[in-house]
């Protein structure tokens, strides 16, 4: 198992905000030396683990539990990674949306942001909720995305663009009142999902017109950036979760899916042999997920799902769909007892065009 890790952009503004020196941490740790010359480069990437015990100690060491909440308004001016760059040089906030979904998994891996709209034009960026939100690692990590999101989003579009609300997945910790001080606006604790919310009249304003040779120089860094990190962590779980928030489509080549990658389709095999897969099992299964979620929170025929799942009819979904479940549709779908509430897809399509 490929060990996960963050963006030292995210760490970088707690260092600036506790002290200008190194990182106040225990210096019989192994990991010091490593971290501290780590830190140096803003897209450089440091473990979860050590990061998570790097933030608390930063925490411990400021003495104020609302450390992230205060310090990620810095990392606009202080944190300078490449994706940072490219969504401030973006024309409109639509375009930095867009880049922001497609490549946010360089802030955190298996960060993966959506931008949706609501029907009263409301657009979220949301962010993954962890089954373990209410853990103080996971609130900190949360504070810190939010906070720098924002952060980019106000000097891209301005001091006065309005934020509608921030949902967050956590119980209300005792430093709430700085959430509201900070970020300027209303703030919905133990929600079912992490949020921010505002108007979508905000999405097409001319910001700014960047000479497009520099803005696709900054693009192409951050493409090699993704590349590589791509490269290094398990493709099929990326396959799988682009798959599920339908930035691939269930009737994705392998050439569509390698392009978006942007790996060549031999890569693409190679890796996914290392992994004990393809891509036709990735899909499978990913084609049996939507299944249920469709035969538990729609009224569509079976034959309806699987031409919405890109089958050629119910035929072909009972026979993955037994190899899989040893139940059929039909069978699945009534011994399922509960239902739960839609979601609103992701929509890449809302910051794309």
């Amino acid at each position: 198992m490929i060990q996960s890790s963050i963006s030292v952009a995210l760490i970088r503004p707690l260092i600036d905000a506790v002290s200008s020196k190194a990182p106040a941490i225990e210096p019989e740790s192994a990991i010091d030396a490593r971290l501290i010359k780590l830190l140096k480069d803003p897209d450089a990437r440091i473990p979860t683990q050590d990061a998570d015990a790097l933030i608390n100690s930063l925490v411990r060491s400021s003495k104020s539990n609302s450390l992230c909440v205060f310090s990620a308004q810095k990392a606009v001016t202080q944190s300078s990674c490449q994706l940072q760059h490219l969504f401030l040089c973006s024309n409109t906030l639509r375009e930095a949306l867009y880049y922001l979904e497609k490549f946010s998994a360089l802030l955190s891996d298996n960060l993966e942001i959506n931008v949706t709209r609501t029907r009263d034009n409301i657009i979220k960026i949301k962010l993954p909720v962890n089954e373990q939100s209410f853990l103080s690692q996971e609130r900190y990590r949360s504070e810190l995305l939010v906070g720098i999101i924002l952060g980019w989003l106000k000097q891209l579009c301005g001091i006065d663009m309005e934020i509608n609300g921030i949902d967050l997945p956590f119980p209300q910790p005792s430093y709430a009142a700085d959430y509201s001080q900070l970020w300027k606006t209303n703030i919905t604790f133990n929600s079912t999902e992490c949020s921010i919310k505002f108007q979508a009249k905000y999405l097409d304003q001319g910001l700014h017109n960047t000479n497009p040779h520099i803005l696709n120089m900054i693009k192409r860094d951050v493409e090699e950036q993704y590349k590589k990190l791509t490269r290094s962590g398990s493709l099929a779980d990326r396959i799988k979760r682009a798959l599920e928030q339908d930035k691939l489509s269930l009737k994705a080549n392998q050439q569509v899916v390698a392009e978006h990658f942007h790996i060549s389709a031999r890569t693409l095999n190679r890796h996914l042999q290392k992994e004990s897969t393809s891509l036709k099992q990735v899909i499978t299964e990913c084609r049996v997920n939507k299944a249920k979620q469709l035969l538990l929170e729609s009224d569509l025929n079976i034959e309806q799902i699987a031409l919405q799942l890109g089958l050629s009819g119910r035929r072909t979904l009972d026979r993955i769909f037994i190899k899989q479940t040893q139940d059929s549709p039909a069978q699945y779908r009534s011994k399922q007892k509960h239902h739960t509430p839609t979601e609103t897809p992701s929509m890449l399509s809302v910051v794309s065009g």
